[in-house]
């Protein structure tokens, strides 16, 4: 039987660092009418994980779903503290990557975007505190509570 897993590689997008619990959504999301900005509350109601907040995770999404809105409402969020510390994509987004790169230069934060392919992404649960380096790094600090 083969170890887990604790270590994955991502390419960077955005770079930065961030530590924080795992927020894996199991379905695309709109950061423009399906997210509240103010809150980080997924507000599509018919998004499987709704009512659910973002804020303060390391937010694993297979892809944004949605339209040039999209950076404000990310920009935004990360503005008010309500956004998540690093986001992992499952494929590259160049709306995901605008709202952070507007936010990191206007407000001064430095939030990580990387892109990892979901199916290469085994133990890695809702809940898990991760870490993610310069480099694309994700590492399992902590197994789900």
């Amino acid at each position: 039987m083969s170890k887990p897993r604790f270590e994955f590689q991502a390419r960077v997008v955005v770079p930065g660092s961030a530590e924080g619990p795992a927020l894996r959504l199991d379905e695309t999301l709109s950061f423009w009418g399906g997210f509240d900005p103010a809150s980080g509350e997924i507000i599509d109601p018919h998004h499987s994980q709704h009512g659910q907040r973002v804020g303060g995770t390391i937010l694993f999404i297979p892809a944004s779903r949605g339209s040039a809105g999209t950076p404000a409402g990310i920009a935004e969020s990360l503005r008010r503290g309500s956004g998540p510390k690093a986001l992992v994509l499952g494929q590259s987004d160049v709306n995901i990557g605008i709202g952070v790169l507007v936010a990191n230069r206007l407000y001064g934060l430095r939030v990580p975007v990387v892109e990892l392919p979901f199916e290469k992404l085994h133990g890695i649960d809702s809940g898990c505190r991760l870490s993610i380096d310069a480099t694309g790094k994700i590492m399992v600090v902590a197994s789900r509570p």
